[in-house]
């Protein structure tokens, strides 16, 4: 049959579909009267974890945004907005339980020369990761999402509209950030998969649903070195890597191919066709993806979850290659009777050979 994940699931979804209740404010925050951060964050990705195997998913996917050194206090700004560990600043909405990304600490050079990104090493860094593959054992493929650097960068900057600023006006600063974050994302990476994960989603955005964020000339010359340094890594320990990225990929996709990825995430409704990109590249990379999370899970009847996932199964399954999941992830905003209903049509409907 065809397999069934999904990137990620927020709490809302978590505690409606298990009944349990989670902490903080989501996956990857936590509220200001929390002091054991990392703790928090375990609790809560076991809970997700939980909720994929009661599901009856076949992975579970843990995001290296949900990982913080035993003892991290975050500095909050006011009571609602904080500074994580790179240096990002998030802000949390208590009644959906999630975190947004809202600005950057590196403001100038001089900002950069004291800036030191966390270090993937210290004492309890990757217990989450430890703790999930404890707790689902052998009923389902462990994963974790990674960074290469690309949009941690551009958000611990302020946002990727300087980033591109500064590639033109100051190519050295530029160039100096990407580095000193990239380097940091192979060490986590590298610990990451230390931990025994059977797959790497490295979870860095290329593109807007218009393109590219930048030319490909620049993603070239700034983001495929580091892409390729984390998947040669990955594939010379036996891992394969689904590449998430949202939007309009096109322009880019064959380097991103080039560059040695396994497979794709999530081809955003709108803005590419899963079955193009399968009639072109499905036998280089599979595909993972793309039931509609924008409107159909939120917001759609049964029926148009039903269409949706067949939509899905009928342009990207045939021949193989394809695991099924949302356009991006089960968010705050999904209706969990949809989730339930996108998983029942699947099992039903994503039976081989096709």
């Amino acid at each position: 049959m065809v397999p069934i994940t999904d990137l990620g699931m927020d709490p809302p979804v978590v505690e409606a579909l298990t009944g349990e209740t989670t902490h903080g404010f989501s996956i990857e925050g936590f509220s200001a009267g929390h002091i054991e951060v990392g703790e928090i964050c375990k609790k809560n990705m076991l809970a997700m974890a939980r909720a994929y195997r009661k599901l009856g998913l076949d992975a579970v996917i843990v995001s290296d945004e949900s990982i913080y050194r035993r003892g991290f206090v975050p500095r909050f700004l006011d009571e609602n907005t904080f500074v994580d560990e790179w240096g990002r600043v998030m802000m949390t909405r208590s009644d959906t339980k999630t975190t947004w990304w809202v600005g950057g600490t590196v403001k100038t050079p001089e900002d950069l020369e004291n800036y030191e990104p966390p270090d993937a090493n210290a004492p309890g860094r990757m217990e989450v990761f430890e703790a999930v593959i404890k707790e689902v054992g052998e009923d389902m493929v462990v994963a974790a999402g990674g960074h290469s650097g690309f949009s941690l960068a551009w958000r611990i900057r302020g946002g990727i509209d300087k980033y591109i600023v500064d590639v033109y006006t100051n190519p050295s600063f530029a160039r100096k950030l990407m580095d000193k974050v990239a380097r940091a994302c192979f060490e986590w990476d590298k610990a990451i998969m230390d931990t025994g994960v059977e797959m790497l989603a490295l979870t860095d955005d290329y593109a807007g649903t218009d393109g590219p964020f930048f030319s490909p000339k620049l993603f070239r010359e700034i983001e495929i070195p580091n892409l390729k340094r984390v998947v040669d890594e990955a594939k010379r320990r036996g891992l394969p890597v689904l590449k998430h990225t949202d939007g309009n990929n096109y322009p880019i996709l064959d380097d991103m191919i080039e560059a040695g990825i396994s497979g794709l995430h999530p081809m955003e409704p709108g803005a590419m066709d899963i079955a193009q990109v399968k009639q072109r590249y499905g036998d280089r990379i599979f595909l993972g993806g793309n039931v509609d999370c924008r409107w159909t899970l939120p917001y759609g009847s049964e029926q148009d979850v039903r269409n949706d996932v067949r939509r899905v199964i009928d342009a990207a399954s045939p021949g193989g290659g394809h695991i099924l999941m949302s356009s991006n992830t089960l968010h705050a905003n999904v209706n969990p009777q949809n989730v339930l209903t996108m998983i029942q049509e699947a099992r039903r409907y994503g039976k081989y050979p096709r």
